[in-house]
Order: structure tokens, then C-alpha cells, then sequence
């Protein structure tokens, strides 16, 4: 534009009334916009479909809050009574029932709404009593509620809890957001003394907790839930042992909290694992307790037992990734790697990122000649350690080397098409893994699986073979200090020197017999320059070197 022309103003964004997300749906027209009026008897059959709807679908789900939504919505709606549009002539049962259920709904919904949800059940729970609370805080709220006749008219066409359960629901609710204070309140009006000991636990008011608890005993209160919660704050392994006597050994908890202390605290694995049995004989569906029981018997290397207590794990939770695992080492204990493969298999299912599970099938592929799986196993475990090198261990020399040898049996022992394919197939997974070990692992002993490999599948006249020895005769050198004066470092070394001439021999150019006549030379000089510590003369190592040295000389001039 010329600079004459007027400036350009920015574009202003106008909303029009179909583009905006309404809180209600808006009509056309005041006649589609009409709401029948419902008796009280309508009002009770659309709960009674909202209830319908809850009851014969997934609980917690989106959709079934939503299908609710709609009848408490009709319920809820302030022109809905056949009488007035009033709420205050609605039926004060039906429309607490609609209330109560939207706010049971929105305490699943979002943190915002359910702090709204806890209002509005604090509100449904006072409107029982006279007092002034903070949802109704004057006396003229109070005075201005409904009378005893209108409360019960329909009382039985609907499902409206009695004061009590609406105040437990809301302690529970209060404590599962955190508010452990007021929850202990409401428990306390209601005499469930222990939901109140808990709550102060949680507040860490384990003193407060005590006091309630031994003030209860001395009124005769003592119940085997009191006790064993006065154990886990005193840590008196009697108190256990009292809840056990109270309850004539039928109250499974206290044998598992026995069963935990003489486990966490005084280590006696046999008192344990007795108190568990005892508790999962009471009560056999506790998972948690039968986790317990089974990792007591692997400590006491009781397999037999482990394996059972381990197994009503991943019956009664089948998604229990540890207990699979467990139930895998369980079986390569007692050398069952077919049974610990499977169990290994499921683990996997639910925890991909575990690298004591990779270990694991790592360990029982290799027992069942698994070798790709085997190979997998350990990329799995590469790449973790990736991610978390301080937590992952590296992978073992005895693991890659045990991959090596098993391919290259298979591929020896292949004797038709099928095979020879699946071998080769095989082989070259292999030769990448260890290209991939290398990158990760710069030991002289990954050098030496590889160069054994290409020497296998190539031939020592390999150009591979030579680099991958040179790489481990600099890596031997890097990796011991004063390898000189150590024998084990020093036969190590003048071994894969030796490897180095043969390759140079196979060869047999002069440049190439050059460089091993130069790579012997510089290592006997390393040696003698060192001084060897130990013996009075050289050792047959250099002696060795030396003649070696001596016919290194001799090819090159007859050449």
C-alpha cells in the first residue's frame, strides 16, 4: 500500500449467537421452549430410570454420567412442578433426591466440581438439623424449611438415604479429598470410632489417636480393630496378638498385621509366614496378603509354597505384573524355563519397562535356545539402561557370549533349506546386536565375542576380524593400569597380539606382515622398558614375542 492510503484497523472478532456454547439449550420459539409439568408420582419415575441407568451400566464412566444427567436435569428444572415454577412447591423429598444424585455425579467429574459436590452434600445434610451451619446460617432458613408432613408424603416412591448413611457418605468423601479433619468430626457424631482413629493417623495425630482409642477401652469398648489399630501406633506386636484372642482368630486383619510386623520388624520369617497362612485361611481373597505370603517363602526358599501363594495372586488379580515375575523366578528355581516362560510372557503384558523381567526372560530364552527372543531381550535392556544407566546394570558378557555360541551351533547343525534360512536369519541378528553392543559397551570383551563371531561366519582372513582385535588389544592396554607388571594383563594382551599376526600372516602381503612386525617390536619394548616385576629374568611371554618377531622378519625378506 502507498503511504497515503489509510492504515488497515485490525478485524474485530464478532460472535453470533449460533457460535456461543450456551449453559442451556436456547429455542427458537416460546412454545418449543414449554415444559410440561410433572406430578410428584413423574417426577419419582424419571429417578427411578436415572437409577435404572446407573445400575445396568459401567459406574465412573463419562457417558452413564451423562445419561444421568438428563432425567436429574428434568428433575432438577425450575419449571417442572405441575403447581408453580417455584422450587419451593416442588417436593422437598424428590428434589433433595435429584440434588443428592447431581451431587454424587459431580464429585467423579474434575477437582472443581467436587468441591461444589461436598457443598452441596454439607447443605442436604444440615437441612436434618435446627443449628445454624455454614450452608444455612440463618434462623430464618431454618424456620422456612419444609414441615415433617411434606418431607415424608413420598418418602417411599423414591430411594433417599437416612441421615446417618448421608452422613457417613460425606465423611468418606471428605476423607478421600484430604479432609481428614472434619471427616473425623462426622465419624465421631456417628461413633465409628475407628474411621475417627484413622483420620487422625492420616493428620499424624497418632497421640490424639492413642488417647481415643485407650479411652474407649476403658469403657469396654475394646474391639479387634481398635487393637490392632493401637499396635500399628505403638509398634507392640501384643496388641496384634490381643485382636487375634478378642476376635477367636476369625478377624483375618490382625493375623496380617501379626504376620507384617514379625516380617518388617523383627524378621522372623517362619512367625510370619505362620500369621499369613492364618490370615488367608480366614479370608482367602487378599491378594495383597497372599503377595506377602508368597515373597516370605522365597526367603525361606520354600518354592512349592511360594509358587502356590503366588499363583491365587494372578488368579484373583491377573493384571499383577509383579506376582507373573515372581511366579517366573519361582519356576527357574525349580528349572522349570517352559512354565517360567509363559509366566515371564504375562509379566511383560502389564510392565514393559521393568529391566529385572527382561532379565529374566533373557535368562529362560537362552535356557530354551530361544536365541531371537533372547536377542530381543537384550536390545530391551540396552535401551533401558539408556534411559536410566544408574538404575539398569549392564548387560553380562556370560548373556552375549552364550547368544554367540547358540547361533553359531544352529547355523552348524542346519541341515536343510528351512534351517540354513532360519540360521542365517538368526546370524545376522547377531552381527547387528553386537554392532549395537558396541556403541553402548567399549570392554575389551565385547571385541573378542565379535571378532570370534566374524572369524566364525567370515573367516580369520576377515578385515572385521583384524579391526575388531586391534580395537580389544587398545582396550586391554586402556583398561589396566601398569598391565606390564600384571601376568594375568600381560598373557591377555600377547594372546590377541598373537591373534593380530595370524591375521597379518593370512594375508601375507610385506605391508601387512609389516604392521604386525611393527605392532611385536613396540610390545616387546613396552615390556622391557617397564622393567617385570617378579621374576629375575623375562617371562616366556616375551620369548615368546621375540620369536615371533624373528619369523615375521624372515617372511618379510623372503618376500
Amino acid at each position: 500500500a502507498s503511504p497515503s492510503s489509510p492504515k488497515q484497523q485490525p478485524v474485530t472478532a464478532r460472535h453470533t449467537a449460533d457460535g456461543l456454547l450456551l449453559e442451556s439449550i436456547s429455542y427458537t420459539s416460546p412454545a418449543a421452549a414449554a415444559i410440561t409439568p410433572l406430578s410428584p408420582l413423574d417426577f419419582a419415575i424419571l429417578l427411578s430410570l436415572c437409577l435404572d441407568v446407573q445400575n445396568t451400566n459401567p459406574t465412573n464412566d463419562d457417558l452413564t454420567a451423562e445419561e444421568m444427567a438428563a432425567y436429574l436435569e428434568r428433575v432438577l428444572s425450575p419449571a417442572s412442578s405441575s403447581s408453580s415454577s417455584n422450587n419451593d412447591d416442588i417436593d422437598w423429598t424428590i428434589f433433595s433426591t435429584g440434588l443428592l444424585e447431581r451431587a454424587w455425579l459431580e464429585f467423579d467429574k474434575s477437582w472443581h466440581t467436587k468441591e461444589r459436590s461436598l457443598l452441596q452434600l454439607q447443605a442436604l445434610l444440615d437441612q436434618h438439623t435446627s443449628r445454624l451451619t455454614l450452608t444455612q446460617s440463618t434462623y430464618e432458613s431454618v424456620e422456612s424449611s419444609a414441615p415433617v408432613q411434606k418431607r415424608l408424603r413420598h418418602l417411599h416412591k423414591i430411594v433417599y438415604p437416612p441421615r446417618w448413611e448421608l452422613k457417613r457418605d460425606l465423611a468418606e468423601r471428605y476423607a478421600a479429598m484430604g479432609i481428614v479433619t472434619s471427616a473425623a468430626e462426622l465419624y465421631e457424631e456417628l461413633e465409628l470410632w475407628q474411621d475417627v482413629v484413622d483420620c487422625y493417623k492420616t493428620a499424624g495425630k497418632e497421640k490424639k489417636a492413642e488417647g481415643l482409642i485407650r479411652s474407649r477401652f476403658e469403657k469396654g469398648e475394646e474391639t479387634p480393630r481398635l487393637w490392632c489399630a493401637l499396635g500399628d501406633i505403638t509398634k507392640d506386636v501384643k496388641c496384634y496378638e490381643a485382636a487375634v484372642a478378642l476376635s477367636g482368630e476369625r478377624f483375618a486383619e490382625a493375623f496380617t498385621k501379626l504376620g507384617r510386623h514379625r516380617f518388617d520388624v523383627e524378621g522372623d520369617l517362619v512367625g510370619a509366614g505362620r500369621a499369613l497362612e492364618r490370615s488367608v485361611g480366614v479370608k482367602p481373597l487378599q491378594p495383597r496378603v497372599w503377595f506377602l505370603l508368597g515373597t516370605v517363602r522365597m526367603r525361606l526358599e520354600e518354592w512349592g509354597e511360594a509358587l502356590k501363594a503366588f499363583s491365587e495372586v494372578v488368579a484373583q488379580e491377573p493384571e499383577e505384573g509383579e506376582a507373573w515375575s515372581n511366579v517366573a523366578a519361582v519356576h527357574l528355581k525349580r528349572g522349570e524355563s517352559e512354565m517360567a516362560y509363559f509366566a515371564i510372557l504375562e509379566s511383560l503384558k502389564q510392565n514393559r519397562n521393568n529391566w529385572r523381567i527382561w532379565t529374566n526372560k533373557l535368562y529362560t530364552c537362552l535356557d530354551l535356545q530361544k536365541t531371537n527372543e533372547a536377542i530381543q531381550s537384550c536390545h530391551t535392556l540396552l535401551e533401558l539402561r539408556k534411559q536410566k544407566p544408574t538404575s539398569v546394570p549392564p548387560l553380562e558378557e556370560k548373556c552375549v557370549r552364550a547368544i554367540v555360541g547358540q547361533a553359531l551351533r544352529q547355523s552348524a547343525a542346519a541341515d536343510d533349506d528351512a534351517s540354513r534360512d532360519a540360521a542365517s536369519r538368526t546370524v545376522e541378528r547377531v552381527r547387528e546386536f553386537l554392532k549395537t553392543l558396541e556403541a553402548h559397551v567399549t570392554e575389551s570383551w565385547v571385541y573378542e565375542t565379535k571378532a570370534h563371531f566374524e572369524a566364525s561366519t567370515s573367516g580369520r582372513s576377515s578385515r572385521v576380524v583384524l579391526d575388531d582385535l586391534m580395537k580389544e588389544y587398545r582396550a586391554l592396554q586402556a583398561g589396566a593400569s601398569g598391565w606390564e607388571m600384571d601376568g594375568d594383563a600381560l598373557r591377555k594382551i600377547c594372546r590377541v597380539a598373537m591373534q593380530i599376526v595370524d591375521c597379518h600372516k593370512e594375508e601375507g602381503g610385506k605391508e601387512s606382515l609389516s604392521k604386525g612386525r611393527f605392532l611385536i617390536k613396540g610390545l616387546i619394548g613396552k615390556i622391557k622398558n617397564a622393567g617385570y616385576l617378579g621374576e629375575d629374568e623375562e617371562p616366556e611371554e616375551v620369548r615368546e614375542l621375540e620369536h615371533v618377531l624373528g619369523e615375521l622378519q624372515d617372511l618379510i625378506r623372503a618376500l
